[in-house]
């Protein structure tokens, strides 16, 4: 039988739109992989409309050494040739989907699984050339919201990597994190949920489990996060400032991070929302 916490989230998320960005490393993984999909298959079962976007940074990596080819990347950000984007094309849509579609198989899950954004939902903008290089990787231009949210009218879970074509038809390759950020934020979707490798933001030497966006802006200032998770950081604040209601980091790898996320009032990793969410949180979800 349901119990009572599970029915309150059950109906409170019911016919709402999670967006889920997924690590390269937890698609690679077997075990975080069919995990995270057994996880989805309950929220889509209990009524969630789930986009789930997946990168694969390090599969990538492989893959452009294995060619016998240098990643580029600048300030941590991948620079993308024509050469590279081959190879990426074939990790992302090919290796790593293939994957995904063996996982939602055995798992008996509908699903529609694309190999890149639908150019109808939103198009790639190519980045400026970089040391001589014609880039292949980029940025997302317009997003047509309406679209993207019609599409959930007839399905509850879609699946695509972080790729995008530009008007001309060209796929690009777009930061994963970035698409599942840019996409949340027009659609104003209900959670934007970033999986990855960590356990979500440490202050004080300790997972905070909820934190706003204000209360983001000072660890920046007070440099108490650095580097790659400030970039992390300022896109979620951006995302809950531009309507996401709340958004989530947590570890993919952990069993069940996922479900304990959602039909918990405690939670497993970091929740971070805008002042007036986080009271809203407090009195229907801790005080209740």
């Amino acid at each position: 039988m349901m119990n009572s916490l599970k029915k309150f989230y059950r109906n409170l998320f019911q016919g709402q739109l999670f967006i889920i960005k997924a690590s390269g490393k937890i698609i690679t993984d077997s075990a975080a992989r069919e995990n995270l999909i057994a996880q989805i298959q309950e929220l889509t079962e209990d009524g969630i409309k789930v986009l789930l976007i997946y990168g694969g940074g390090e599969a990538i990596d492989e893959a452009i050494k294995e060619a016998n080819l240098t990643p580029t990347k600048i300030d941590g950000r991948r620079i993308s040739s024509e050469s590279d984007i081959k190879i990426i094309k074939k990790v992302l849509a090919g290796d790593l989907g293939f994957k995904l579609s063996e996982s939602l198989v055995k798992a008996k899950l509908p699903s529609n699984v694309f190999n890149a954004l639908p150019p109808h939902w939103a198009q790639a903008k190519r980045r400026a050339p970089e040391q001589d290089i014609i880039r292949f990787d980029g940025t997302l231009g317009h997003i047509d919201a309406k679209a993207v949210r019609e599409h959930f009218v007839a399905t509850n879970l879609a699946v695509i990597p972080c790729l995008a074509f530009t008007t001309e038809g060209t796929a690009l390759n777009i930061n994963a994190d970035n698409v599942a950020i840019e996409l949340a934020a027009d659609t104003k979707a209900n959670k934007l949920i970033l999986m990855t490798d960590i356990d979500g933001v440490m202050v004080d030497g300790a997972v905070a489990s909820v934190l706003t966006a204000s209360e983001i802006d000072k660890l920046i200032s007070d440099k108490i996060v650095t580097d790659g998770m400030r970039v992390k950081l300022e896109n979620c604040v951006n995302a809950v400032r531009s309507g996401v209601k709340r958004v989530h980091i947590l570890n993919g790898f952990k069993k069940d991070s996922l479900r304990c996320e959602i039909y918990t009032s405690e939670g497993t990793g970091t929740m971070i929302v805008r002042e007036e969410e986080k009271n809203n949180y407090i009195k229907q979800e801790i005080e209740k």
